[in-house]
C-alpha cells in the first residue's frame, strides 16, 4: 500500500505511522495491505486469496487534566487477516500473532507525535464469509502531541 500523500494533522500522522510499523513486518508469502478508500486490487488485477485490510478508527480525544498539554488522540487500528475459506485457521491465525508481537508494548514517534499502543493487541474469533475466513486483530493506541 503505497503513500502518495504527506501526513500533516494527527490523525494522518498516527495513521501513516501505525501503517508503516506494519508494514515491517516480513510475510512469507508477503502479504498485500488493503487500505482505508483505496481502489484494491488495482484496477485489472484479481483480489488475492491472502491479504490483509485496514480499518482506521480514531476516537474523540482524552481529557487529562495536565496544565495546558493537547487532548491525546485515542483509537483503534483493526488489520484483518482475509485468508481462503476451506483452508483451517492456523495460517491465518500465525499471521495474526506476527502483528500482535510486532505492535505488543510499542511506542512509535512521527512528525511530533508519540504513539503508545495502550494495551495489548488481541486477535478476534475468526469470522468465516462467503468466500474467505477473516480474523481480526486490533491495535489501541494513544498518541500525545
Amino acid at each position: 500500500m503505497g503513500n502518495r500523500y504527506m501526513a500533516t494533522n494527527t490523525d494522518a500522522t498516527i495513521f501513516a505511522a501505525l501503517v508503516a510499523h506494519l508494514q515491517g513486518i516480513t510475510f512469507s508469502p508477503a502479504l498485500p495491505i488493503a487500505g482505508p478508500n483505496v481502489l484494491f486490487p488495482q484496477a485489472g488485477q484479481p483480489t488475492p486469496t491472502k491479504y490483509l485490510r485496514l480499518a482506521f478508527l480514531p476516537n474523540r480525544p482524552r481529557p487529562y487534566p495536565i496544565a495546558d498539554d493537547p487532548e491525546p488522540r485515542q483509537g483503534i487500528l483493526q488489520v484483518s487477516v482475509i485468508w481462503p475459506k476451506g483452508v483451517g485457521i492456523i495460517d491465518p491465525l500465525n499471521v495474526a500473532g506476527q502483528i500482535i508481537e510486532r505492535f505488543k508494548n510499542k511506542t512509535l514517534f512521527a512528525s511530533g507525535v508519540k504513539i503508545t499502543i495502550s494495551s495489548e493487541p488481541w486477535a478476534a474469533g475468526p469470522l468465516i464469509e462467503d468466500a474467505s475466513v477473516q480474523v481480526p486483530v486490533t491495535i489501541p493506541y494513544i498518541g500525545f502531541i
